[in-house]
């Protein structure tokens, strides 16, 4: 008696299998965004995804052009091979990739350096590729249950990382990935009746799982980034090296030396130059904040009110404070020191909140302070909840430079410079409470500045403030400009106490209520604009992008326009302050998309172009029709995608759990999608045939509309209530989208069934992932550009355009 796929004993190793390698797969995932954001600058951390597609497509063309080698008797051994494959070359890969210098792209090299990177990647996901395609294609499963246990693992995967990361550094993270890629190869060779490489699969796991709990438990681990931002890094320059889901942070031994100030006055006075104990708190490499010996004793710390960064408490020095963005804890020293209280310290990272209370509690002193609350917490959902209404509220410098998990460019910190977010500070201050916020200063191109300037006076415009200047200050020092920001006009009283206290530390007075800027240029030109209708046009005509940030377009610190995306970095960098990298970044995105294109075109169209005779027979419009079908829907899946990560991210305020709700909801819900699909009687009813593609079309155009209120009035939910709106969102859309390919498919295969003619499955599987190799880094141009709105429409779009190929193809 023969036994069905779905209930047959000998199949069920085969599907925990798939479970795992789907498991391990994503993980691994998730955590290279990490990782590429460590050794490289955030930009990098989105190209990923691209890897992941390219290498996972490769395998499934290899699959499909090397028949000999994939013989049905050798699929069940191949499934085995390649899925042990992934667990031994995934730690090599990422060691690889961890030991190599990555510089800006700013030349042949740096491009070519960057090409190298992305093929070590993808390398391991072949593997995968080979032997999930071997496991819904080849293994005689029963298809919608391989499919759905696919899934499961996928989805399993995306909640498994969080874990991880709270317990082990990425690294090691990895090696734990590998071994549980290692096991499910074991399962692949049970299941193929070998045993011998079910226990050679079974030995390498238990290895690889020692190996990655030995990496993490050694003082310093070998398997580690060799190279932080282009430098090579010494472990034993740190007392503290920490891996979470938003960063790796690192502490610095304690050095004794002068106070370092983000932009400290020129007069300060000498004996508050003296040596202090301190040490340096890194975020992935780059982005640093100090924490300062015995935060409690307030009076060894006088020298902090001359950073100007500090300035607001001259004018509202008590009352309650709210800090966003607790780093080393200066601001929540210097609040102190004037007299507020409570003083709530709200961090988005939590291991930088365990480092005060826990870690290197003793040594900081800051939760010993009166009044001291520090809150591990995203600032927006924090304040949205928060019934206290504060004197001050500061950000001082809060740019970590460092991709979160979620990679897609998605800085934390993205959703906290948006008029929306901005509106919500305003609203949880007092009446004549301020709002105070530090940003990057040039001179010559001021345009952190301009664009921090132009957001404020765009909010306060919104709210119906006839003049926004009688509620703007802003200072400047070094390389630092301090915008004070107030619900109501300063009195007369603030502004002379503003400039007395401006004169006495030495600190320019770039605009105030009483004159705008002296000189000619940007800022004075902003400071002038008569309305809010005239902001706009104002911002359009400037060499930088400086409108005001939305929760639609959340990229502050990107202001390259898109004409000036090809210029020379050089002149890029010139256009602000050149440290940041932030416009270079814009620059490398683009130069990451035409990468992930030369390797889609080189291991992907290319091997299919081989074998372009074998088309020969198909007629060329259908041939037409087909292509244009399954690349459309390969750029409509990414744009959607990248557009439901831009929103969850500032949504959710968690990045990293940001992609773990769009990971596991999109795919999860695409696959419903797609066993839905199995109820659609195209191949009888050629009228559905032609118009189903308006169902996921009509999907997309739903979450377009509905995303942005949905989390506007959700905002504020508890995280498990943000949770399943994210979940929601993202489910609509990807129902739809779920049936796109199994329908697209049956069409190809009922024209091929009435008329003969070759196989089309591996060209139309390779377009597909071509286009969506290519089409994460365009979405997200278009997002920079343009807006999420805008992204989404365009993944919309492609799917309307679906209807004249299924015209063709259902005739």
């Amino acid at each position: 008696m023969v036994r069905p796929p779905m209930t047959d004993p000998s199949k069920r190793p085969t599907y925990v299998g798939v479970f795992l390698l789907a498991l391990a797969t994503l993980v691994v995932e998730i955590l290279l965004t990490r990782i590429s954001s460590v050794i490289g600058l955030y930009h990098l951390a989105f190209f990923v995804i691209s890897l992941t597609m390219l290498g996972m497509t490769a395998g499934a063309v290899a699959v499909f052009l090397l028949p000999s080698a994939f013989e049905q008797a050798k699929v069940p051994d191949r499934m085995a091979q390649a899925a042990l494959g992934f667990a031994l070359s995934t730690p090599i890969a990422v060691g690889v990739a961890m030991s190599m210098p990555l510089v800006r792209v700013d030349s042949l090299m740096g491009f070519l350096a960057l090409s190298l990177y992305a093929g070590a990647l993808a390398i391991p996901n072949v593997f995968a590729g080979v032997a999930l395609t071997l496991a819904l294609t080849r293994a005689q499963l029963l298809t919608s249950i391989a499919y759905g246990v696919d899934l499961l693992g996928a989805a399993a995967g995306c909640g498994l990382v969080i874990v991880l990361l709270d317990l082990v550094d990425a690294p090691s993270a990895v090696l734990v990935a590998a071994g549980l890629a290692g096991l499910g190869a074991a399962s692949f060779a049970v299941g193929a009746a070998n045993r011998g490489l079910a226990v050679g699969a079974g030995v390498c796991a238990v290895c690889l799982f020692g190996l990655g709990y030995a990496n993490a438990s050694a003082e310093q681990p070998a398997l580690r980034p060799a190279w932080v931002k282009g430098a090579p890094e010494d472990l034993a320059q740190y007392d503290f090296v920490g891996w979470n889901t938003y960063s790796r942070i690192t502490v610095n031994q304690r050095v004794h030396e002068r106070p370092h100030l983000w932009a400290g006055s020129r007069l300060l006075p000498p004996a508050l130059a003296d040596p202090v104990d301190q040490r340096s708190i890194k975020v992935d490499g780059a982005a640093a904040t100090r924490m300062f010996a015995h935060a409690n004793d307030l009076d060894a710390h006088a020298y902090l009110d001359w950073d100007i960064t500090s300035f607001v408490h001259q004018l509202r020095p008590s009352g309650p404070a709210a800090i966003i963005g607790v780093g080393g804890g200066r601001d929540v020293i210097v609040a102190a020191r004037h007299g507020h209280a409570p003083i709530v310290g709200i961090e988005l990272n939590d291991l930088i909140v365990h480092l005060h209370t826990h870690g290197m509690a003793a040594y900081s002193g800051l939760i010993e302070i009166p009044g001291v609350e520090l809150h591990a917490a995203e600032a927006r959902s924090f304040l949205q909840t928060e019934t206290r209404r504060f004197s001050v509220i500061t950000m001082s410098l809060i740019d970590t430079w460092a991709a979160t998990g979620a990679g897609s460019y998605s800085l934390s910190e993205n959703g906290l410079y948006t008029v929306e977010a901005w509106d919500l500070f305003l609203n949880r201050l007092d009446d004549h409470g301020v709002f105070t916020v530090s940003r990057w200063y040039n001179p010559k191109s001021p345009g952190e500045t301009a664009r921090m300037l132009a957001l404020a006076m765009d909010v306060l415009w919104r709210r119906g403030v006839e003049d926004p200047r009688a509620h703007l200050i802003v200072l400047q020092n070094l390389h630092v400009a301090t915008l004070l920001v107030s619900p109501a006009p300063f009195s007369t009283a603030d502004i002379d106490t503003m400039q007395q206290a401006a004169v006495r530390m030495g600190f320019t007075m770039l605009a105030t209520p009483r004159r705008g800027p002296l000189h000619e240029g940007t800022l004075a030109q902003l400071w002038a604009v008569p309305d809010h209708a005239s902001l706009g046009t104002w911002a359009d005509k400037q060499a930088l992008d400086l409108s005001p940030p939305t929760d639609d377009r959340p990229f502050f610190f990107n202001m390259l326009t898109p004409q000036r995306w090809l210029q020379s970095p050089g002149s890029a960098a010139e256009l602000d302050v050149a440290f940041l990298g932030n416009l270079e970044a814009t620059q490398t995105l683009v130069y990451a998309t035409l990468v992930s294109l030369l390797l889609a075109l080189t291991t992907i169209v290319a091997p299919l172009l081989v074998r372009w005779r074998a088309l020969a027979g198909v007629p060329r419009l259908e041939l037409a029709a087909s292509t244009a079908y399954f690349t459309l829907i390969g750029l409509g899946f990414m744009f959607v995608e990248i557009g439901l990560l831009s929103r969850l991210n500032v949504f959710l305020g968690h990045p990293t759990l940001a992609l773990a709700v769009l990971l596991g909801a999109i795919i999860s819900f695409t696959g419903l999608g797609s066993l839905a699909s199995a109820k659609l009687p195209i191949e009888s009813s050629a009228r559905l045939a032609r118009v189903y593609p308006l169902i996921p079309f009509a999907l997309v155009l739903v979450a377009l509309v509905s995303t942005g209120p949905l989390t506007h009035a959700f905002v504020g939910g508890s995280l498990a209530v943000r949770i399943l709106v994210g979940v929601g969102i993202v489910a609509v859309p990807a129902l739809g989208m779920g049936l796109g390919f199994p329908l697209g498919l049956r069409l190809v295969q009922r024209r091929r069934t009435l008329e003969g003619g070759p196989e089309l499955g591996p060209w139309l599987w390779g377009m597909n992932g071509a286009a969506g190799v290519c089409a994460s880094g365009l979405a997200l141009i278009a997002s920079m550009a343009w807006g999420v709105p805008v992204t989404l429409g365009v993944g919309a779009a492609c799917y309307l355009v679906l209807l004249p190929c299924t015209w063709v193809l259902s005739r």
